[in-house]
C-alpha cells in the first residue's frame, strides 16, 4: 500500500447544510483499472458533497466488487483510508476518508487521483476528473453513466494474473483453460460483458 507523502494537508470539511449544498458542483469521474487491456472502466457522476467513503461505495458497486478487502485513496500527495476503531493508540497518520468531501479535494483530484483495492497484488484504479458540473444543475445522488467490460473475479490477485487467465481461457490447449471459470463459478462468465442497467440498479440501492 502506498505511504503518506508529506505535503500541504487539506482541512477536514464537515457536513454542509442544504443552502451550502446548492452551491457545490458535482463531478463526472472516469474510473479505470490500471494496466487493463482492453480497458475496464466505469464513468460516474457524483455530488461534490459526497465523501471519499461515499465514493468508495460507489466504485465498489459500479465495478462489481464486494468490498472484501482493504482499500485506500491517493489524492494529490495524500493517502486517505477508513479509520478502524481500536482501543489502543492509533499509530496510522493517514487521513480518514469519511472526513473529506470531494469538493474540498479538487486541486488534488486534478493532480493525482487513484483508488487501490488490495486483493493480493492490488487492483489500482486510475480516477480522472472529466468534468465539473455546475451547481445550477444540482445532483442529489450518484449515478453511473457508462462502462465497459466485466469486473474481474474478487480473488484473482491483480490485473496481470487476470489477463493471463483470460488468455488461457481462449486456448483449449492451455492447462489453465478452465481456471477462470472455476474461480468465478460461472461457465458463462464473459470478460467483455458489462451490464449497465444492472449497475444502475445497484447504485440506486446505495
Amino acid at each position: 500500500m502506498a505511504q503518506v507523502i508529506q505535503g500541504v494537508f487539506p482541512t477536514p470539511k464537515k457536513a454542509t447544510d442544504s443552502k451550502q449544498d446548492k452551491s457545490v458542483p458535482s463531478y463526472i469521474l472516469h474510473i479505470s483499472i490500471t494496466f487493463s487491456d482492453p480497458l475496464i472502466w466505469r464513468k460516474i457522476q457524483i455530488p461534490g458533497t459526497c465523501t471519499l467513503a461515499d465514493l468508495h461505495d460507489v466504485i465498489q458497486t459500479s465495478m462489481g466488487w464486494s468490498d472484501s478487502h482493504l482499500h485506500q485513496f491517493i489524492v494529490g500527495k495524500i493517502s486517505y483510508e477508513p479509520t478502524i476503531p481500536t482501543n489502543g493508540p492509533r499509530v496510522s497518520k493517514r487521513f480518514d476518508e469519511e472526513k473529506y468531501q470531494l469538493h474540498t479535494l479538487v486541486d488534488g483530484m486534478k493532480f493525482l487521483f487513484s483508488y487501490i483495492y488490495d486483493a493480493g497484488g492490488g487492483w489500482e484504479h486510475e480516477i480522472h476528473l472529466e468534468e465539473v458540473v455546475s451547481a445550477t444543475k444540482p445532483l442529489g445522488r450518484p449515478f453511473i453513466l457508462a462502462g465497459e467490460r466485466a469486473c474481474p473475479p474478487e480473488y484473482v490477485g491483480d490485473i496481470h494474473e487476470y489477463q493471463r487467465l483470460i488468455t488461457a481461457s481462449e486456448d483449449p490447449a492451455s492447462k489453465d483453460f478452465h481456471r477462470l471459470y472455476e474461480i468465478t463459478g460461472r461457465p458463462d462468465f464473459d470478460p467483455g460483458l458489462f451490464d449497465l442497467e444492472n449497475a444502475k440498479k445497484r447504485i440506486q440501492l446505495l
